[in-house]
């Protein structure tokens, strides 16, 4: 990866997270959907990468305590792992970047 595409990279992260915080979680596939468009060339899973780490960002502000108790709350409901909520949340946030910006490539082929 190179320096150019790490700071893009890195303000798209900042993006996202950004509008996940005053927007909500919709905000993430316009955001991705734009930002496929001005960067036609650059490859879908940039966008996903983003937005799993603008998200794991937004949950390393919470306290950890009630997350942890949330988290492992979560993964027994839903017969997963440890940690396992969190790594649906943050999958949940890539699938939702990538599918907008593969979608973008494949209207503006």
């Amino acid at each position: 990866m190179t320096g150019r595409r790490m700071l893009e990279g890195g303000c798209l992260a900042l993006g996202m997270a950004l509008g996940t915080w005053y927007g909500g979680w919709w905000v993430i596939p316009p955001v991705a959907a734009v930002w496929q468009l001005i960067r036609r060339s650059e490859p879908s899973w940039l966008p996903a990468l983003a937005a799993c780490v603008g998200w794991a960002g937004l949950l390393l502000l919470l306290p950890l305590g009630p997350l942890d108790r949330l988290d492992s709350r979560m993964s027994r409901l839903l017969y997963l792992p440890p940690l396992g909520a969190t790594v649906v949340t943050l999958a949940f946030a890539a699938l939702l970047a990538w599918s907008a910006a593969r979608l973008v490539r494949a209207l503006w082929r």
